[in-house]
Formats: C-alpha cells, structure tokens, sequence
C-alpha cells in the first residue's frame, strides 16, 4: 500500500449544520453481508487501496485519574463527585504541547465528564481536535448488557453532540474493553450512527483483546452496516504482541526505544495509533489505594510522559482519525457537501430543528 501526500480540499464547512435525523446516514450502507464463518464478529472487509495521508494518529482518552479501570469499585463509582478533580489542568497541558507541535487529536470523551465539565470539552472542540465518544460512565463492555451498552453510548453521543454542537462519528470503549466475549457491542456501535471504533486491540490482556483480530485499519460490515476499525497500534516483539501505541509503553520505555518500535510500523507504510489517557501526563494525581501491581502499572513514570510526549510529536506527523484516515475523511466530506445542497434547496426545512455542524 502506497501512501499519498495529496492534500483533501478540507471538509469543514463553517455554518453548514444537518439534525440528528440524519445522523446515521454517514454509516456507510455495505453490500457484503454475512457473518465470518464460525464468528459472531461482523464480516471483515479487506479494502485494497486504502490510503491515508502520509501521517499518524494521535488519540487521548478524557478521563479522571479515579476513572481508571484499575481502581473501579461499585462504591467509588458511587462517589466519583467526591474525588478531586484534575481534568482542567491536565487538558489544558495537553492542549500546549499539542500546539507546540501544530498537531491535532482525537479526544475520546466521557459523557460523565461532558455533564461535568462541558468547558473542558468546549475547550478542546474551540482549539480544532476531534471530540469522539468513550462511552458515559467508564463501565467496561464485559460489565454490561445489550441493552445497558447501547442505553450508554447513545446517551453519552447525544450529551457530547449536545455539548460541542459537532457530531460525534468516533466511539472506544473505556479500557478498550470489546473482547472476543461481547461480540455483540460492534454492531451496536455502528447501529447508533458511529462512523468508526478504535477499541479492538488483536493481543492477550486481562481487560481487552481479541487476539488474532486484524491489527490494521480496516473495515467491518454486516447486513446493511459498515463500521471502520482504528485499532490502536500493535506489534510483535520477542514473540508477544504487545500494544505500542498505548501510554503504558510510553511511559515504560525508554524514549529512543519507543521511537525504534514505533519506526517499525512506518516502515509498513502504515499509520501509527498512538492512544494515551489524560491521566497519564498528571504525576502530582491523588493516590489511589489498591494493590500493588495496580499501582504500579497506574502510576509508573507519570512524571516522564509530558517530556516524552513533546519528542513523540516532534518526531512523528500526528493528526485527528477524522483526517488521516482517507475513506473517513471523504465519508464526512461528502455528507457534508450534501448538508450544503440540502440547506441551498431547503430540504433542511423539512429536518429537525435541532442541528449539528459537521466538522
């Protein structure tokens, strides 16, 4: 696969809005159906000549330290307001090295945290990043019905859709926690009018993982639904599959070690899906009790990442899933092309009152 360093005419159009209504009809309609044969997964689509920018991908997950799949209990659940927030400072620090470096992210947001904080979301929105959804309540997919997921992220999408005026095509689950054990939550996803997903990691790990799954940008379709995969990076080291691309292995490595992994994707001509948890830049956080592992794993290196942050976006050409990834990019773009043939028509007219700017 070859990339591109064409340049897309942008696709924002600033004043051109369309109603929930026709939400989902960015999900692209597909003519494969069928299920992989001895799967409940969707069916995969190999797409041949997929290209994106001669870029990388560059996601954080909005979410308070006591969010942390790690230290989650019913009771602290109960008691999230009680906890001290630290969501402003740590944002607001993001935000600089991102414009340090003339970079702009995909923010996967809590619908729990939008309610509380809506500045927090109007300003990373106002600063140009893409808002996506991870979800309302940071409850792992294992831990929830059908009906309790799909009840969770369509409230979360309508609270951040709502909070931005933008539409929300993005979705991760907390803790990337779709496994080979909730086949069922992909075509949901896709069901509540998201374009992509960036949830499925293709390793062995105690919260996510689907081991053998494509670790590529690709494409699932089922019956009259398409969804995009974004997984985030993944490669084989010594035997393992680990998940470079996640703040963990940031923090845990050294930098020119990170940098030498990570080179080893590019030179696949493949994009780079870096995912780091807002958390994770914070090394003055509360301390939460638990065990020492969990500890450990949390709390290793925080006072590294922002340092090794800045070298990650000043080596790599980082950008939002909305514009690198091509057949993403071009579906927003057309939609919004008919917002704008709609709205000189009138057909607009004829939709809900209640618009959201495609951005």
């Amino acid at each position: 696969m070859t990339n591109t360093s064409t340049t897309l005419p942008a696709y924002r159009s600033p004043g051109t809005s369309f109603s929930r209504t026709c939400l989902p009809a960015l999900v692209p309609s597909c003519q494969e159906k069928g299920q992989v044969p001895g799967s409940d997964f969707p069916k995969e689509t190999t797409t041949q000549g997929i290209r994106t920018q001669p870029r990388h991908i560059v996601t954080f997950d909005l979410e308070e330290h006591f969010h942390a799949s790690r230290f989650d209990s019913p009771m602290r659940g109960r008691h999230w307001s009680s906890f001290r927030s630290r969501i402003h400072t740590n944002v607001a620090q993001i935000l600089e090295l991102l414009a340090q470096h003339s970079t702009k992210a995909t923010f996967f947001a809590l619908g729990w945290l939008a309610e509380q904080h809506p500045s927090v979301i109007h300003a990373v929105s106002a600063a140009g990043h893409e808002i996506a959804c991870l979800g309302y309540g940071h409850e792992l997919v294992a831990a929830q019905t059908q009906q309790s997921f799909r009840q969770d992220i369509h409230r979360a999408k309508r609270i951040l859709e709502d909070v931005t005026g933008h539409q929300v095509i993005g979705f991760r689950a907390p803790s990337l926690s779709i496994t080979a054990h909730t086949p069922w939550a992909l075509p949901i996803v896709a069901e509540e009018g998201f374009l992509y997903d960036s949830s499925v990691l293709p390793i062995v790990h105690d919260l996510a993982g689907i081991p053998g799954a494509n670790q590529w940008i690709h494409r699932l379709s089922w019956e009259e639904r398409c969804l995009w995969e974004v997984p985030p990076s993944t490669l084989n080291v010594g035997g393992f599959r680990i998940a470079i691309g996640g703040g963990g292995y940031l923090r845990a490595l050294s930098y020119p070690v990170l940098k030498s992994l990570l080179s080893r994707i590019e030179a696949f001509d493949k994009p780079i899906v870096v995912y780091i948890r807002s958390w994770e830049i914070d090394a003055a956080q509360p301390r939460m009790q638990d065990t020492r592992l969990s500890k450990f794993r949390h709390y290793l290196n925080l006072n590294k990442t922002a340092g090794r942050l800045h070298r990650l976006l000043a080596d790599f050409q980082f950008g939002p899933i909305r514009e690198v990834v091509l057949p993403i990019r071009e579906q927003i773009r057309s939609t919004s092309v008919q917002a704008v043939h709609d709205s000189a028509t009138g057909d607009h007219l004829n939709r809900s009152s209640q618009q959201l700017a495609i951005v």
